[in-house]
């Protein structure tokens, strides 16, 4: 236990640390300006709020995550290329304007589909501009104790937002905004984002980020639609199912600790297979509780659930950041394209909800929701099995092509399959496979370097965290791996 809490601490780069940091306050800034609508409802349910404001941050998170992905589609966003200055500038003002403005004024239904506009718009690009933050992490250990620790601060943070007053509130969302503006800069800078060969279409590389984490992109997308129809449907009948507002926050907390806990105890990560065949229909099975048992545990399964649906969201943003860093993809295509989802499957829970909510059939609606929710899981545990065969038989139709190909010319194509087994085991960045084909060949990191078209200092750092990951000290025994 000991050493691997050694091993770990080591692992924390200080830009690490600090990308850890800066992704738990955009978490901080975004939940705290959403439930309480800038700072306008001083009692949220969950989600639930101001419904024009929810309205108004759809439609500016699909607008905003539209243009994003159409500006990356066309190459014209690199990674690290996306600036969230004004989108902050643009957070910090609108709590100022909420402080000096009357409330009548801005909960007014055009006021507050305005704020909700503004809000998905700005929020959406600082989402991105941190998350893409976690890619330069190379640990996968790293990267998930990133989310945990961040989810365990953001909840902090919140619980200590709540606890003061909504004017103190507003002014320390203020300074978070403004703070993340220079954080956000310095994080950027120690960044190691692989950057795209030429030859490499955002299309192409995105497609291969896909190919690795479209299933949890599908189960994050999905458990939002169930959570919203939830959340909708006690607000909107006034349902003896309590949903707590500190769920969320409750949640967030229990999720860090069961993953920190997992990382520790067992020194690994959470397997794909582990997700697609026991945690996503696990989770699934709690979320089905919730008609039989609503009413008496109301309270606990409102925690339960939150915990259940933090869990999955953040072992699916764990997967879409390591498919980025593996494939050398910036994270904006597929991250607008997560976001996008999750919000129209929100709006559609939302929706149905309402529909649910308002129905007067008494018992026949109870029987009528419990089979609406049971095809819906259903048809989600579907999804997720069918995702999961799928990403099991890619590497069968791999092989088939390996194996009718010509003979290799060069020694890079001849020795393809030990770099990619090398590369897999030990969970190599693009750039470290691209330094350890130059080492097997023999190269100094000078022509490594003159290859690559990078400095000799940088290909000497590559050269110093490959032998790292692979358990060698010289050139020689990279050389010897090959020969094996």
């Amino acid at each position: 236990m000991k050493k691997r809490l050694n091993d770990l601490r080591h692992a924390f780069t200080p830009a690490a640390f600090a990308a850890l940091v800066l992704y738990a306050f955009y978490r901080l800034l975004a939940y705290s300006s959403y439930v309480t609508n800038f700072g306008l409802w001083a009692e949220p349910l969950g989600y639930v709020s101001n419904i024009p404001f929810m309205v108004g941050a759809a439609v500016g998170n699909l607008i905003s995550c539209a243009i994003v992905f159409v500006l990356y589609a066309s190459g014209r966003l690199r990674p690290c290329g996306l600036g969230s200055r004004s989108s902050l500038v643009l957070v910090a003002v609108i709590y100022l304007v909420v402080a000096l403005v009357p409330n009548d004024i801005l909960n007014a239904v055009v006021a507050s589909s305005f704020l909700g506009v503004l809000w998905g718009l700005t929020i959406t690009v600082v989402g991105l501009v941190a998350l893409e933050l976690l890619t330069g992490t190379d640990s996968p250990v790293v990267l998930i104790v990133q989310f945990a620790t961040s989810a365990f601060l953001f909840a902090i943070g919140s619980y200590a937002l709540n606890l003061l007053p909504d004017t103190v509130s507003a002014l320390l969302c203020v300074a978070v905004s403004v703070a993340l503006i220079p954080g956000m800069a310095l994080g950027r800078a120690a960044l190691d984002v692989p950057q795209p060969t030429v030859e490499t279409t955002s299309l192409a590389t995105l497609r291969a980020t896909l190919r690795e984490c479209s299933t949890p992109i599908l189960a994050v997308a999905f458990f939002e639609l169930v959570t919203g129809l939830v959340n909708m449907y006690a607000y909107a009948s006034h349902s003896s199912f309590t949903i707590s507002t500190q769920a969320p926050l409750e949640g967030s907390l229990i999720c860090a600790v069961l993953l920190t806990a997992f990382v520790v105890l067992t020194a690994r990560i959470p397997h794909n297979r582990f997700m697609y065949l026991a945690v996503f229909p696990g989770v699934m099975a709690i979320f089905l509780a919730l008609p039989y048992f609503g009413d008496v545990w109301g309270r606990s399964l409102s925690t339960v659930i939150y915990t259940a649906y933090t869990f999955t969201a953040t072992l699916s943003m764990f997967c879409v950041v390591r498919a980025c860093r593996r494939a050398g993809d910036c994270i904006y295509g597929v991250g607008a394209l997560l976001s996008a989802a999750m919000r129209l499957c929100l709006m559609v829970g939302l929706a149905l909800g309402w529909w649910f909510g308002n129905l007067t059939e008494g018992g026949t609606f109870v029987h009528l929701s419990i089979v609406c929710v049971v095809c819906v899981y259903a048809l989600g545990v579907v999804v997720l099995l069918w995702g999961y065969r799928n990403s099991r038989q890619k590497p069968v139709v791999e092989v088939v092509e390996v194996v009718v190909e010509k003979t290799p010319a060069t020694f890079e194509e001849s020795v393809a399959d030990r770099v990619d087994e090398l590369t897999r085991v030990h969970n190599l960045s693009p750039r470290e496979r691209d330094v350890l084909v130059g080492l097997a060949q023999g190269n100094t990191a000078a022509s490594i370097a003159a290859g690559l078209c990078i400095s000799t200092s940088t290909a000497q750092g590559y050269i110093k965290s490959l032998y790292a990951k692979l358990g060698v000290n010289r050139k020689q025994q990279v050389i010897d791996l090959f020969q094996k």
